[in-house]
């Protein structure tokens, strides 16, 4: 018996929901925004970790190419006061699109042309390798708490660093009374 998936078919939700992992009836409903008049397109959607997390959202959700994208443009933009909103509002607005255009990309990519096991277990098998290729790393989560940790202990050590070696600054801001000086 073969199994046949065709290159035009329609994400099934056993395939979305193998491919995203977590949260993906969440996904689910707002994939099904951008392919509601038969061909895909954007629509205004808004992601809260794509744009308070940005970078690490996208590690998370393995979608490496954009992370780069976001981390060299966040470099090249600078930190001003105004470029952290305006690009974490576009993350928001395009973080559920590219990651459909990727699912979508990647699901199709995995759909096997034929099989000559029965069905079921080609169904399996493809559920199985979206799985492995889809879902998240959970080591980004590990990784950007050790991170946020070590980034503050450098910063506490520099401003104490800082602290001590500008006398000015001890006069110009002196230790609050009390019993802790």
């Amino acid at each position: 018996m073969e199994s046949y998936f065709p290159q035009s078919s329609p994400l099934s939700a056993e395939e979305l929901a193998a491919y995203i992992g977590p949260r993906a009836e969440r996904y689910r409903h707002r994939f099904e925004r951008f392919t509601r008049t038969g061909a895909t397109r954007f629509e205004f959607s808004w992601n809260n970790p794509a744009a308070f997390l940005g970078l690490w959202w996208y590690l998370y959700r393995k979608m490496y190419a954009w992370a780069l994208v976001d981390f060299v443009l966040s470099v090249l933009l600078g930190w001003t006061l105004f470029v952290p909103i305006l690009w974490g509002v576009a993350r928001a607005v395009t973080g559920d699109y590219l990651y459909f255009r990727q699912a979508d990309r990647r699901i199709r990519e995995a759909r096997p042309i034929s099989s000559a096991v029965d069905a079921t277990s080609a169904n399996t098998l493809h559920l199985a390798r979206l799985a492995a290729e889809g879902g998240v790393n959970r080591w980004v989560t590990w990784v950007a708490i050790a991170g946020t940790v070590l980034f503050l202990a450098i910063l506490l050590l520099a401003f104490g660093w800082i602290w001590n070696a500008i006398p000015m600054l001890q006069e110009l801001l002196p230790a609050p009374p009390g019993r802790w000086t």
